[in-house]
């Protein structure tokens, strides 16, 4: 009565775009370019569910910016204002990549007619399974089709097979149990991993064999779930609901009563419980040596690092004033800084630097150019400097400063690249080398956001 997943439904990766930061849009975006709705797909990620749930109907955070139209089609829409401001702005970097890309240049080399095009097509559905778990198995039900992102699994009945006896196959605790013993615990914190290509091979039950009267009572059955229950967390003393255990029983029973139901729970628990245990242990033990040694090459790098960034200081070594020229004179205590803001319109700017109280710091509306200077001299870790009031002299500042950074940047990035502690632990090794040099990751990206957090 149990057979390979893919003999039932078909299993498929949630959608993968290549270059979130082009790709996902949000409210604030689309109204501060106008981006027209046709271009626009509700897109959902995990943290939009609501997890003591089976049924989802959550409201759309996010959306994908899906536009195949030509560029002489768009002059004049959102859209295009869009793809113009994104287009030179650096990609996001894959691990191990190569030299620094523009959004347009990574999207590129993907192919395709159009760069600013989705290079993978949207599909919409009523069935998601998370692709990595800790203790809840449950899927992810919704009423019309949903696009999910690349880390939930889509699964769609194949033909003859009923959407909602699929749907109660898989929340049943015969499933979860499927899912634990063939998953691969190899995640971080003993997070279970149920790839795309490996969950098509999972057993589940085979509801192709019920006759009509008995998918109607499934049916039944699971929908009683599916109202009335939360999903079981089998970490956390799991205690299922009766409609669960009647679920279960049913589909037990269909099976040949191999097993009783309150054997079955015992043992995902116990399975389940030890898999946390086990990376629990691991943690413990190697957290405080992972520590010191991801402080110990950060100090090696920076003090590398910290070497090349004394031959010259920003903004004074890059856009000096001439004597007797128009400065503006900044003095920040930088351990208040919390928020910057830089809002451009046209050749001008509105500076706005905020502490932990809701009145700024500062605030400035100046030419761009000279906002920007300021605020790359923050991210740098400055306090008090000053900086030309010609715009002209302050962008050419910039520009200089962002070429000399870039090789600086090689040297950085090549450091925590080939550190002994190997490519998992790059993204913390990164913090604290930007943390010992006093550095913000932004102080050299080419394009700044209008809105950048600064940690204590």
């Amino acid at each position: 009565m149990f057979v390979r997943l893919s003999s039932i439904a078909r299993a498929t990766l949630g959608y993968k775009s290549l270059q979130n930061e082009f790709f996902y849009v949000g409210r604030n975006t689309i109204d501060t370019y106008g981006i027209e709705g046709q271009y626009l797909k509700p897109l959902f990620i995990l943290r939009d569910f609501d997890t003591s749930s089976y049924l989802q109907s959550p409201k759309p955070r996010l959306w994908l910016f899906h536009c195949q139209d030509e560029e002489r089609d768009l002059r004049g829409t959102g859209a295009y204002r869009y793809i113009l401001s994104m287009a030179d702005r650096a990609a996001t970097r894959r691990k191990q990549a190569g030299p620094i890309q523009t959004i347009r240049q990574a999207l590129e080399l993907q192919g395709g007619k159009l760069w600013y095009a989705p290079k993978a097509l949207p599909h919409h559905h009523r069935l998601w399974l998370r692709k990595a778990f800790n203790g809840v198995y449950a899927p992810f039900m919704f009423k019309r089709g949903a696009l999910v992102d690349q880390r939930c699994n889509a699964l769609s009945p194949l033909d003859g097979v009923p959407r909602n006896s699929l749907a109660a196959a898989l929340t049943s605790t015969l499933f979860a149990y499927s899912l634990e013993i063939n998953g691969a615990a190899s995640m971080g914190a003993g997070a279970l991993e149920a790839p795309t290509t490996r969950l098509r091979s999972y057993p589940v039950f085979d509801v192709r064999r019920l006759a009509p009267a008995e998918h109607a009572t499934l049916e039944r059955l699971a929908q009683a779930v599916w109202i009335h229950e939360t999903p079981v967390d089998w970490i956390d003393k799991p205690k299922p609901g009766k409609h669960l255990r009647e679920l279960d029983t049913w589909l037990l029973s269909r099976a040949g009563d191999l097993i009783a139901a309150e054997v079955l729970y015992k043992d995902l628990s116990a399975v389940c419980g030890a898999r946390i245990a086990v990376a629990k242990d691991k943690t413990t033990a190697t957290k405080q040596h992972t520590s010191d040694s991801i402080s110990s090459v950060a100090r090696s790098i920076s003090e590398t690092i910290g070497r090349l960034l004394e031959a010259r200081r920003f903004p004074e070594d890059f856009c000096p004033a001439d004597k007797g020229a128009a400065v503006v004179s900044i003095s920040v205590d930088r351990a208040s800084l919390r928020k910057i803001e830089l809002h451009q319109f046209m050749d001008r700017a509105d500076l706005r630097l905020m502490g932990e109280s809701a009145r700024p710091l500062l605030s400035e509306t100046l030419d761009y150019p000279v906002a920007e200077a300021i605020v790359r001299a923050l991210l740098a870790g400055r306090e008090s400097f000053v900086v030309s009031a010609d715009p002209a002299v302050a962008g050419a500042g910039v520009t200089d400063f962002i070429k000399w950074f870039s090789t600086i940047q090689e040297r950085l990035d090549d450091g925590i690249a080939n550190s002994a502690l190997g490519t998992g632990y790059e993204d913390r090794l990164t913090v604290e080398v930007y943390r010992r040099l006093g550095l913000h990751p932004l102080v050299a990206r080419r394009t700044l956001p209008s809105t950048i957090a600064v940690s204590r």
